[in-house]
């Protein structure tokens, strides 16, 4: 009787040590950013404060508006230079544009609704945002990342003035990944309007990720204005749930063995 049940007890064993490998290989295999759908800025409440910040940043030129906090995120300022520039770094991310030229604008707001009944710093992070020469498009790399780790992307585009640059407008910008998503810079095409935002999903293969932003209308400019992005769920809950079902696993080999013995 003891031999049977220390046998039922080991194969049970294996089959949670099995379970436990598949989730840790689950966690381990990166999968690329899948995208949301496009939604319109309405408030605040827009900034997503799922898992845990790793980092948030507005773009714009070389006056870009001084950090602010929407919803309780702090976004910092990511400058772009002034004079030719084809990619730049602040932090833990990086902007790279082909065949063309980075810009920045900081002249991307609006003194008409539904923009200017938007709060102070939610306004400050989407006033300015980074561009690139046409024809183009924008490399973003994300640093700073742990392999393995699930993570939130929400970028921004936002060009309330109705402003053309260089010649052009901006108009619906795509980011491609997995699937693509379009945003709109301008979702009623006057002064005032407002633009729209995306969160994406991903796990990361190793400390970086890059994804695509591209214009989809002739001669007009990707426009990105904000981004962040989040683990999820916080690394410090992941870390524990994995020491706790390691714990347990040990404790079971031990009951296991306590059993068999008696």
């Amino acid at each position: 009787m003891n031999a049977i049940l220390h046998s039922l007890l080991r194969r049970r064993s294996c089959v949670v040590l099995v379970a436990a490998c598949l989730a840790v290989s689950a966690t381990s295999h990166a999968a690329p950013i899948t995208w949301g759908s496009a939604q319109t800025v309405s408030g605040d409440s827009d900034v997503s404060t799922n898992g845990t910040l790793v980092y948030a940043y507005t773009f714009g030129g070389t006056a870009a508006p001084p950090s602010a906090t929407v919803n309780g995120v702090t976004f910092s300022p990511f400058r772009i230079p002034g004079g030719v520039v084809t990619s730049t770094t602040v932090g833990s991310v990086s902007l790279a544009e082909s065949p063309g030229n980075l810009f920045g604008s900081n002249s991307l707001g609006s003194s008409s609704a539904p923009y200017s009944a938007l709060s102070t710093d939610y306004k400050a992070i989407l006033g300015s945002g980074a561009y690139a020469d046409v024809p183009a498009s924008i490399t973003v790399t994300l640093g700073g990342l742990t392999s393995g780790q699930n993570y939130l992307v929400q970028w921004w585009t936002n060009n309330a003035s109705n402003a053309a640059i260089l010649g052009a407008g901006f108009t619906n910008t795509t980011a491609l990944a997995t699937n693509s998503v379009t945003l709109d810079a301008n979702t009623t095409n006057i002064a005032g309007g407002v633009g729209q935002f995306a969160l994406g999903t991903f796990t990361a293969s190793g400390t970086t990720q890059t994804f695509l932003l591209s214009e989809t209308g002739g001669d007009f400019n990707p426009l990105i204005n904000a981004l962040q992005v989040r683990a999820v769920p916080e690394p410090s809950l992941t870390l524990l749930g994995v020491a706790a079902a390691s714990g347990g696993l040990l404790a079971w080999r031990r009951r296991s063995r306590s059993t068999s013995a008696s």
